[in-house]
């Protein structure tokens, strides 16, 4: 009975666990075994894709390039997780892809910046300037670190320059050509360095000192003539003159200088005439001595300006190599010279005597100068023939000539001077050699080496 009985618990046992386990599979089906990848069954496929890999390895083009980074991206998407059948192959290509990635890329970058070096130089070559401006905009942008293009800022701040200087004062590139000269002004101020300051040999400067000198000129040259701003032009033709360059023994500077006292003077004459003409009889004595002395220091102001423009004029004068330049520049000196002392005896040992002494810095105040009176008894007269001598109480018209007219065919009759081809920035050139040329009323900005 007892063996019965016990056999019977675990019949009982049994049933209870199976069940349970009916219950248990009931409320939880096992999950279904994932389905196969199709491509990894796809040998085919896989041999021809990377065939196609290993057929453009060899290829150096860009192109291949390009599409073995995309068809080894296909062959990791398709058959990268299909086990050690294809794991050598996966394993290679995701090492190597991203390295051919940067290969890409690094090439593509290359392949740009040298195809606008060749469009700048190509450009330069044919003096296409739009494109010269608009190539090497972009190399200065685009690559502002790059040491071999950092003297391109100077073919962009002499370019409008030459035109504006030339036969066709054209002056398109003016605006970009002041842009740029000022920029590389203020380069070398701060102390930035360039690689060859310019490019050779049309544009090529070869030394800080006279980069700085033409870049000062060029500035003054266009702000004047170019934009009509005479005072706005003085610090950099100041600049220019002082400059360890060609420049400080280029005529333009001064003459440009020169122009600016002249067009003051004019409007300090126009002055003076007015005020003499309002000189009245019926004047009490108090009114009379108050219309004299504005007068007088009118005049004073008047001889300050007139000694400033002979003192430039002076200089264009003795630097200028062309008969008809130096003639010119000594008729304006002429001209300041019998305003300022009413003769013209002493002249020439004049200009000597001051062209040997410091250039006086065109952006200080003028001075006024007085000259002393002479003892008279009149008490009505007339300045006579120099504004700088005036004489009794009353003040006549004044005599002598006008400056708003001096001689000369001054800026306007430039004739050009040829310049050399431009060449390529990659090639190195040698100096160009610093020596006057003829002109026929300006000096040339720079010689053919």
């Amino acid at each position: 009975m007892k063996r019965i009985f016990r056999y019977t618990n675990i019949s009982l046992l049994l049933a209870a666990t199976l069940a349970l386990g009916a219950v248990s599979g009931f409320a939880q089906d096992p999950a279904p075994a994932a389905p196969a990848n199709a491509d990894c069954a796809d040998t085919a496929g896989q041999t021809a894709l990377y065939a196609k890999i290993t057929e453009l390895f060899p290829i150096k083009t860009m192109e291949a390039l390009k599409e073995r980074i995309a068809t080894g991206k296909s062959y990791l998407e398709k058959y990268g997780s299909c086990g050690e059948a294809t794991k050598q192959s996966a394993d290679y290509l995701t090492a190597n892809i991203p390295k051919w990635e940067t290969r890409y890329k690094d090439e593509t970058a290359a392949g740009e910046k040298k195809a606008l070096e060749t469009r700048f130089n190509s450009a330069l070559t044919a003096k296409n300037w739009d494109e010269v401006y608009a190539a090497g905009r972009d190399l200065l942008n685009k690559y502002p670190n790059e040491a071999a293009y950092k003297d391109i800022i100077f073919v962009l701040g002499t370019v409008g320059y030459d035109e504006q200087f030339g036969a066709t004062k054209n002056a398109k590139y003016n605006e970009d050509t002041l842009r740029y000269a000022k920029q590389a002004i203020a380069d070398m101020d701060a102390g930035r360095t360039f690689p060859k300051y310019g490019v050779g040999p049309a544009f090529l400067y070869g030394t800080k000192d006279k980069a700085y000198g033409w870049m000062n000129l060029v500035a003054g040259y266009i702000t004047q003539i170019g934009k009509k701003d005479k005072p706005g032009a003085l610090p950099y033709l100041y600049k220019a003159s002082q400059a360890n360059s060609e420049t400080a023994k280029n005529p333009i500077p001064y003459e440009l200088i020169g122009h600016y006292y002249f067009e003051e003077l004019d409007k300090l004459t126009t002055e003076i005439k007015a005020l003499a003409a309002d000189q009245k009889d019926t004047d009490t004595p108090e009114i009379a001595k108050a219309k004299v002395d504005v007068i007088k220091a009118k005049v004073a102001l008047s001889n300050g300006l007139a000694e400033r423009a002979m003192d430039a004029f002076a200089r264009a004068h003795t630097l200028g190599v062309a008969a008809d330049y130096k003639k010119a520049m000594k008729t304006n000196v002429e001209n300041a010279y019998k305003l300022r002392f009413a003769k013209v005896e002493g002249l020439d040992a004049w200009i000597a005597s001051t062209v040997a002494k410091p250039f006086v810095n065109p952006t200080t105040p003028v001075l006024p100068v007085s000259d002393p009176e002479p003892k008279t008894t009149t008490t009505s007269g007339s300045i006579g023939t120099s504004m700088g001598v005036p004489s009794g109480t009353g003040i006549g018209n004044v005599s002598g000539n006008n400056m708003g007219a001096p001689s000369g065919t001054g800026i306007g009759g430039v004739t050009p001077t040829a310049r050399p081809v431009a060449m390529p920035i990659a090639k190195p050139v040698a100096k160009p050699v610093a020596k006057p040329v003829a002109k026929r009323v300006v000096a040339a900005r720079r010689v053919k080496p």
